[in-house]
């Protein structure tokens, strides 16, 4: 505690040294810059997990588009964290970048998933979004979301109906 009061005798003030305050300031200091690099790591990862996603989506799109066939982009289960890309078929297709299935990273997570009752994405040659596997199947009528979470932060991707644009929020 600081305290004030002079000693007349001595020309002495009771407080803290240049040194003791100098230590803590360069603790604060440390603690502060840990907690930003770790806080600013998550929002990065999940920034790069919610493009990668939105490419996959994408990607699968294009393939039905090129291949002029159906293909799906399923999640293997929502609790699983993974998925992969199907043709109509139902033969795994390898993801863009040659792996089989894609899981999210390491403290991300899929959160709310709305309007896709069926955990899959359905393109048909044209691109357009179906809501199952069936054919013709079921149309995506609303706006379809996929969230994913990390840290206490969400990332949302949303799908169009009609076109199968990806947008993420």
């Amino acid at each position: 505690m600081l305290n004030t009061k002079t000693d007349f005798l001595t020309n002495k003030i009771d407080g803290f040294t240049l040194i003791e305050l100098t230590v803590v300031i360069t603790i604060l200091s440390i603690i502060t810059l840990a907690f930003m690099i770790s806080f600013s790591k998550t929002v990065i990862n999940l920034n790069a997990q919610a493009e990668l996603l939105a490419s996959d989506i994408r990607y699968t799109q294009n393939l039905a588009i090129t291949h002029g066939q159906r293909y799906r982009f399923v999640l293997n289960s929502p609790s699983a964290n993974s998925y992969r890309i199907l043709n109509e078929n139902g033969t795994v297709e390898n993801l863009a970048y040659g792996a089989s299935s894609a899981s999210l990273g390491s403290g991300i997570s899929f959160g709310a998933i709305t309007n896709l009752p069926n955990s899959l994405i359905n393109f048909d040659t044209l691109g357009i979004p179906y809501t199952d596997t069936a054919s013709p199947g079921n149309k995506l009528n609303t706006t379809a979301t996929i969230s994913i979470t990390s840290g206490g932060t969400t990332k949302i991707l949303s799908i169009t109906p009609q076109t199968g644009r990806v947008i993420i929020q």
